[in-house]
């Protein structure tokens, strides 16, 4: 697998128009007593699982730095939570996208870990494939739909995911009571405690390995999609 940022001119351009391009995105918001970072640990850590199974099966893919923040104003009013306006989300996807494009790169996924990016992300794409080459393929990922599961926020189920990826200590704990926000929204009470059908998914158990398969499947999919319609899924 090749990171990005590790990459030279030369190397990037050798690569560009065979490679698989993918390019995390998370958010940065409150998740109880857990990390902040929550989607943002998953998007980046399903990308990097999702780009070594597309290597080992012979797809040549390049990890791209993850777009770290995104769309959380209805966590707004909870400490810590980072939320971009919606037109900076819109133009970064875009500008990447781009960017990459015009360096020669014909397959790009954007592989999304938070819920409130999904919309801006797809509208992002469709509004530039018009005016992209042919044969460029832009699609987006949503990894719990890759996954066929439900995670929910600050879940037992979301905490499962965490620890297939590598991260066995993360725990949501409680939260505060709710407090009121200028949007009337309860920003600090507990979520449901998540969807139950993340282990009959997994069969024998969620592992870092299945949840790399099934995205660089999702992926390839979207990829195969959208290259005979020029729609993203």
């Amino acid at each position: 697998m090749r990171r990005y940022a590790e990459l030279s001119s030369g190397q990037f351009r050798e690569l560009a128009d065979r490679a698989v391009f993918i390019v995390p995105v998370g958010s940065v918001e409150q998740h109880c007593e857990g990390p902040l970072g929550t989607d943002l640990m998953i998007a980046e850590a399903v990308s990097e699982a999702a780009c070594e199974h597309l290597e080992r099966s012979g797809t040549p893919c390049v990890l791209m730095p993850a777009i770290p923040y995104g769309l959380s104003a209805e966590w707004q009013g909870a400490p810590g939570t980072i939320s971009v306006p919606l037109q900076h989300l819109v133009g970064l996807v875009q500008g990447i996208a781009r960017s990459l494009v015009e360096g020669g790169a014909r397959a790009v996924a954007f592989v999304n870990g938070h819920y409130g990016n999904s919309p801006a992300i797809q509208a992002a794409l469709r509004d530039i494939m018009p005016s992209l080459p042919e044969g460029v393929r832009l699609v987006l990922v949503d990894y719990w739909e890759a996954l066929d599961i439900d995670v929910g926020h600050a879940s037992e189920a979301e905490r499962e995911v965490l620890r297939a990826l590598g991260y066995p200590c993360v725990s949501f704990g409680e939260c505060e009571r709710a407090l009121p926000s200028p949007r009337g929204a309860r920003v600090f009470s507990r979520p449901s405690p998540g969807p139950q059908r993340l282990n009959a998914r997994a069969g024998q158990g969620l592992t870092r390995e299945l949840i790399g398969a099934a995205v660089a499947g999702a992926i390839m999919r979207a990829l195969e999609e959208s290259s005979r319609s020029r729609v993203l899924p």
